[in-house]
């Protein structure tokens, strides 16, 4: 079991590996979202249902399958399964 200092300096790591992602990131991020509809598409990515953000953005499902597919080639979103993640 990890003592409360080793836990400490695992989530510093954590922290700090992901703002040099986010840095690492950003232009390919800014880049795909576009509009207000696709960032709340990247935003809301694994936590919605398709259907409820296809009705919420006005995209149609498979607009949103073809967006991800884009968005996990480009590094922003990892297939876990059947659904997407964002990679931060």
């Amino acid at each position: 079991m990890a003592t409360s200092e080793e836990l400490k300096t695992l989530k510093r790591i954590e922290e700090l590996l992901e703002a040099i992602a986010r840095n690492a990131f950003r232009d390919t991020l800014n880049s795909a979202l576009v509009d207000k509809e696709h960032k709340f598409l990247y935003e809301n990515t694994g936590r919605l249902p398709v259907k409820e953000l296809a009705r919420k953005t006005g995209f149609s499902t498979g607009s949103i399958s073809r967006t991800w597919q884009a968005w996990e080639e480009a590094g922003l979103l990892i297939k876990d399964g059947k659904q997407y993640k964002k990679v931060l």
